[in-house]
């Protein structure tokens, strides 16, 4: 366990260092582009997520949810599917999610893939 743990610390100042850099390339008018984006002229469901967080950190929650609602809406699962999975991890070693998680994991890809099919066909406003 205590090498797990000199890992996540490893981890954790490397994801928020990463975190912030896009952000501040987001503030500067750079931005990370997307891949899928250049190649097929689509939004991912991922395109505009370093532009949520950028206004997730001024506190602006509504260009945040403008931005990507539907990462937007998930953020508190997300982040609590990400929590429980570090924790998991640490305590046994192992990244085998429980059934239910599965099936949330499951729900919010369905989501996600519906959200990009839909602000792709302009249903979203």
């Amino acid at each position: 366990m205590k090498e797990r743990i000199k890992k996540a610390a490893l981890m954790v100042p490397l994801f928020l260092f990463l975190l912030l850099v896009g952000v501040w390339l987001s503030d500067h008018g750079m931005g990370i582009p997307c891949v899928f984006y250049s190649l097929t002229g689509l939004q991912c469901p991922g395109c505009g997520v370093t532009r949520m967080f950028s206004a997730l950190f001024k506190g602006d929650f509504s260009a945040a949810y403008h931005s990507n609602a539907a990462i937007f809406l998930l953020l508190p699962i997300l982040a609590g599917i990400g929590c429980y999975a570090s924790v998991h991890w640490l305590k046994t070693g192992s990244w085998a999610f429980p059934r239910w998680m599965d099936w949330l994991i499951a729900v919010c890809a369905v989501f996600l893939i519906g959200f990009a099919v839909m602000r792709n066909l302009n249903v979203l406003i």
